[in-house]
């Protein structure tokens, strides 16, 4: 096994392993168990063992960007992990789900009323990646910029038909 993806995640992100929740903790200890026995077994069942590890690890990864996603510097590896045939459709479904989009952003914003007077740098706080400038359009959104002087910009639906 080349190297523990989980294990490099935890240390990149600065995130002890007692911190973890207990489920995960142990999780993680199963993990280094059958890590252990790989010298140990036959070249036939190390291939079995190699392949159940890597699932495992993209596993407890999942899990660990899932617990801390809103704590994590360094959680851009999420679509790297999706794209793994080892992860299960279901948490990749799941996953996919959690995925904060720039129309997502936008629709949280218009959601909670706030449609008017947001400056460009809210925007780009609050994970907003898109190019943003004089009128830009993202997904079923427009930003309308509404000052001469300022990046203060304006969210505008855009119809259907459109």
């Amino acid at each position: 096994m080349k190297e523990v993806k989980f294990k490099v995640f935890l240390e990149a992100n600065k995130v002890k392993k007692t911190d973890l929740p207990r489920p995960l903790v142990e999780k993680i200890g199963i993990f280094w168990k059958l890590h252990k026995l790989l010298d140990s077994i036959q070249d036939s069942d190390r291939d079995d063992l190699l392949e159940q590890l890597e699932q495992l690890d993209y596993e407890i990864l999942g899990e660990i960007e899932e617990e801390y996603e809103d704590q994590l510097e360094n959680n851009d590896r999420l679509e790297e992990i999706l794209k793994s045939p080892l992860v299960k459709k279901s948490i990749k479904d799941k996953a996919k789900s959690k995925i904060r989009t720039d129309e997502s952003i936008l629709q949280e914003l218009v959601t909670m009323g706030r449609m008017k007077n947001i400056r460009r740098s809210v925007l780009k706080s609050l994970g907003v990646k898109s190019k943003i400038e004089h009128d830009t359009v993202i997904g079923k959104y427009q930003l309308k910029r509404m000052s001469f002087f300022f990046h203060v910009y304006g969210i505008v639906p855009l119809k259907k038909g459109a």
